[in-house]
């Protein structure tokens, strides 16, 4: 997926506050919540409750962004 697509989700995700999250889907079928999302060349680094994840850009298919509310307010592939 392309960095300035996955940015633009971060910063959503940022503006949206506490109780917001991003899904990312993988090519293998994973789903990847995050709290906070950043890029950095190839990679994407996932802040979730249990830590970090690095997942390769190439690898993801899909994000979802689902706002404090509970609602899925975007999504993009």
């Amino acid at each position: 997926m392309d960095a300035a697509i996955i940015e633009e989700y971060a910063q959503k995700l940022r503006a949206a506050g506490a109780g917001a999250t991003l899904v990312l889907f993988t090519r293998g079928g994973h789903e990847l919540p995050a709290h906070d999302i950043r890029t950095a060349r190839d990679l994407v680094y996932l802040t979730h409750d249990g830590g970090e994840t690095v997942v390769l850009r190439s690898e993801v298919v899909g994000i979802r962004f689902r706002g404090a509310g509970g609602g899925v307010g975007k999504m993009g592939f």
